[in-house]
């Protein structure tokens, strides 16, 4: 499907998800959960058990990650780093945080990378998506939000490793385990990978549109300014910091890497915005903003390059 009608998939997508909660926003919210739930459930390990079972375990594929990762955590420091500094309150050091460390994996990283890098891509992408802190990044997310959050107390081990040992970790282990029993189930993961990666996009707009906070947009110049600085941390500073870690080891990164990495602020932090108390109108600038420019820079590339 060319470009420009993908996008136009998913502007409609997220033109839904708005129409939905602004005509019924009590029943937004929790369809809003619960598309989340099943997309995490349902969806997410299709495409582990797809990259597990086709991406190779060599050298070069780890030290590759091994440079995302430590990439990975320096963006997330001086993440927390600028919030503490530049966030007028607790609420918005989370928001300013979230935004600068955590880019859009799966929304928009998985059918971007497919479609300009093909099946290989995408594989590289899901170990992205899946270890771009090491651990699982919701579980990263997620505790920054808690801490920076509406009062909400340091969780015990229990729900730290429910966090960590989750679904898609779970179908990694399987694959690995397929992988090394001897079997190949590429062929019978391929197929259904594909429509995954392609029905995720207009689900993730859907549920950005019931996510996104619909008040009155009142921000001043100095917002402007706090939230500039995540947007520019995600698509410049993210893969500036990537390529500099390649020149630093002489470490081989995939392109897919570069790409992944400067993809804009996640969908997933307006969700965990609402659910902690974080300020909602902040984490939506940010989001939104750093979505946009991505998507036209998508668009227009699809266009000269397809």
């Amino acid at each position: 499907m060319p470009g420009p009608e993908i996008a136009l998939l998913w502007a409609a997508s997220f033109a839904v998800g708005i129409w939905w909660q602004w005509r019924s926003p009590q029943t937004a919210a929790p369809w809003n959960k619960r598309i989340f739930n099943f997309y995490f459930h349902f969806f997410a390990p299709v495409v582990v058990l797809f990259a597990y079972t086709v991406v190779p375990a060599d050298a070069a594929t780890l030290l590759g990650l091994g440079a995302v990762i430590a990439a990975s955590w320096i963006v997330l420091g001086l993440g927390l780093g600028y919030a503490r500094a530049a966030a007028r309150d607790r609420g918005e050091q989370g928001a300013l945080a979230l935004g600068c460390g955590f880019t859009n994996t799966v929304t928009l990283g998985y059918p971007v990378v497919s479609a300009v890098f093909g099946p290989a891509g995408l594989a590289l992408q899901v170990l992205f998506a899946q270890f771009m802190y090491l651990i699982p990044i919701v579980s990263v997310s997620t505790t920054i939000a808690a801490h920076y959050g509406n009062g909400t107390r340091p969780r015990s081990w229990k729900g730290i490793l429910r966090q960590v040992v989750n679904v898609p970790l779970i179908f990694a282990g399987i694959a690995v385990a397929i992988r090394a029993a001897g079997f190949d189930i590429e062929p019978y993961v391929a197929a259904p990978t594909d429509w995954v990666v392609f029905l995720m996009g207009p689900i993730g707009f859907l549920e950005l549109g019931l996510a996104l906070p619909l008040d009155r947009i009142s921000h001043d110049v100095a917002d402007l300014w706090r939230g500039a600085v995540p947007i520019l941390m995600r698509l410049a500073a993210a893969p500036a910091i990537l390529f500099g870690i390649h020149l630093a080891t002489g470490i081989h990164v995939p392109g897919v890497y570069y790409l992944s990495i400067a993809m804009p602020a996640a969908f997933h932090t307006l969700i965990l915005a609402r659910v902690y108390g974080l300020p909602g109108p902040m984490m939506r600038l940010i989001v939104v903003m750093s979505t946009a420019i991505m998507v036209g820079a998508i668009v227009v590339g699809l266009a000269f390059f397809d």
